[in-house]
């Protein structure tokens, strides 16, 4: 099948990996699933917001514990340059003439050391680099396959690690109301998908999205898909209710999907320490199998869950 030519691309680059400060809504994400030299498994997922957030967490598999740090403050982004600094951490770009970084990021007990080097071009949301949000349009690009390499830091221990990431950078006008459940897929064909629907207040879909890097790194997009929630898990914490366990299918590539979340307690609650009210979501990793293009897949995903309305603690 000849994947969709997408149109003329609206994210440049090195330019669009800076800040964009006439944007009132920006972040950076990123994704790992690491392995240290026994073979226990970690998750980990950072994120730093220009309006003064950063997310820190770390999933320890074996053990079954899930750890965060979550911290208000003002993010400096170096000028003409993909260089985020934020106390302790730093995350910036190492080879002007490859996608390569280094990731610092530290937090109560927590810590990400890595060196990151993408194994393929820059996927672009949507086929161009705009996807409908919440808000409205979004500019937006993910690295689906980054080679990882370092150190984490979980209660006092320094674990060697290693492993595959994914990097996500998205700027927009809004974050308006509703919502998104959105997914990355590692295959281990050397495929990557990423998926989303964006709901409205009353959780009616408002849009469904589906971009896949095949191995040749072309792209195929579609806004036709199905998405299902099979299973869900309530947080005794904040009372909300989070799918754990998805199907995803689209017809044209026989795209048929499962996908299990590796725990169900990986809920982020956001200013649970302050008299506010709480923003809670959910973010963690993912297993995945079934099919594509007639042919039988597995993998590892992340998934990320969020309603914008806030919930009282």
């Amino acid at each position: 099948m000849t994947p969709k030519k997408p149109s003329k691309p609206k994210i440049h680059f090195p330019r669009d990996e800076w800040a964009h400060p006439a944007f009132p809504a920006e972040w950076w994400y990123g994704h790992f699933s690491l392995s240290d030299p026994e073979g226990r498994e970690y998750g980990a997922m950072v994120a730093y917001f220009t309006f003064g957030l950063k997310i820190l967490s770390i999933s320890d598999i074996a053990a079954g514990r899930f750890h965060k740090f979550v911290s208000g403050s003002a993010l400096h982004c170096v000028e003409q340059k993909f260089d985020l600094r934020w106390a302790r951490d730093h995350w910036f770009r190492t080879d002007p003439k490859s996608f390569s970084y280094q990731l610092e990021s530290y937090g109560g007990e927590l810590g990400l050391n890595l060196t990151l080097v993408s194994e393929k071009p820059p996927l672009l949301g949507s086929g161009d680099g705009v996807s409908e949000w919440t808000g409205g349009d979004s500019y937006y690009y993910s690295f689906t396959r980054l080679k990882a390499r370092g150190r984490i830091e979980l209660q006092g221990e320094k674990l060697d690690v290693d492993g595959i990431g994914w990097m996500d950078h998205q700027w927009l006008n809004s974050l308006g109301q509703g919502g998104w459940d959105w997914f990355t897929v590692q295959l281990d064909n050397n495929t990557e998908l990423v998926f989303w629907r964006i709901v409205n207040p009353d959780e009616s879909v408002r849009s469904y999205d589906l971009a896949i890097m095949l191995p040749d790194n072309s792209v195929y997009h579609t806004r036709e898909l199905e998405l299902e929630r099979l299973d869900s898990w309530v947080s005794p914490e904040s009372g909300r209710e989070y799918g754990v366990h998805w199907r995803v299918r689209e017809k044209a590539r026989g795209l048929d999907l499962l996908l299990r979340a590796r725990r169900a307690q990986q809920e982020i609650r956001m200013f649970e320490t302050v008299s506010i009210p709480t923003f809670d979501f959910w973010e963690g990793r993912t297993i995945v199998s079934g099919q594509l293009d007639g042919k039988v897949v597995s993998g590892i995903g992340y998934a990320e869950l969020v309603r914008l309305q806030a919930t009282p603690g």
